[in-house]
């Protein structure tokens, strides 16, 4: 990662960063797979979903659901 790329939020994006930096190194998945102590599965998609997003799509998104109910610092649904 150069200065310039914001920092991982987690070590699990830190990981599939890490992934896509070996992957363009040359590595094949089946190693960086074994190196990173995951399946092979979980690096074929992280690389499919970095060629088509870029590293970015490789950083954390928010998990989808819907909009809370509660305002911060209240107890009571908004309504």
């Amino acid at each position: 990662m150069s200065k310039k790329e914001p920092l991982p939020k987690d070590w699990r994006e830190g990981r599939r960063l890490r992934a896509w930096q070996l992957y363009q190194q040359g590595w094949k998945q089946k190693d960086i797979a074994e190196a990173l102590g995951v399946t092979e599965g979980a690096v074929s998609q992280w690389m499919s979903r970095a060629k088509q997003d870029g590293p970015d799509g490789l950083r954390h998104q928010p998990p989808p659901g819907s909009q809370p109910k509660l305002t911060p610092g209240t107890t009571r649904p908004v309504a």
